[in-house]
């Protein structure tokens, strides 16, 4: 024989709709996931200039790399030209810089963009303004 007393000392817990709610979710990761700080990665696992990992943060797919001065840098992991994603694999190591694979836009390991076809008849373009997109980081 089974009963449906709910205990007064238990505590109610959310309807289960809201675990699977893509709103619910949707706004958690806005005002939760993507407005806190995370331990990332392992400095330890960046060992020198290039090394990288992406790492997934609520909706965005960051870049976190180890700059030629041995400082940690952090970027969003898309091309500021088209949008394309920068580095496909979880780890690696970046020779001299991070190239798009769709238009070949070159960034340095601070972000700074660096080449891209034509760019030189392009004098409107600000290297500065169309590097990487920063997201504070810290080792």
């Amino acid at each position: 024989m089974s009963t449906n007393v709910v205990s007064e000392s238990l505590i109610s817990t959310l309807p289960g709709s809201t675990y699977v709610d893509e709103a619910v979710f949707r706004a958690e990761q806005e005002r939760i996931f993507e407005q806190m700080w995370f331990c990332a990665v392992r400095a330890g696992d960046l060992d020198k200039p290039g090394a990288y990992r992406t790492v997934q943060i609520g909706r965005e797919s960051i870049i976190i790399t180890r700059n030629r001065k041995h400082g940690i840098r952090a970027f969003y992991n898309i091309c500021r030209h088209r949008g394309v994603k920068l580095c496909m694999e979880e780890t690696g190591e970046a020779n001299r810089s991070f190239q798009c694979p769709y238009h070949a836009w070159t960034y340095d390991f601070d972000g700074k963009l660096i080449a891209a076809p034509n760019l030189t008849k392009m004098p409107d373009i600000d290297r500065q303004e169309y590097g990487l997109v920063t997201i504070p980081v810290r080792e």
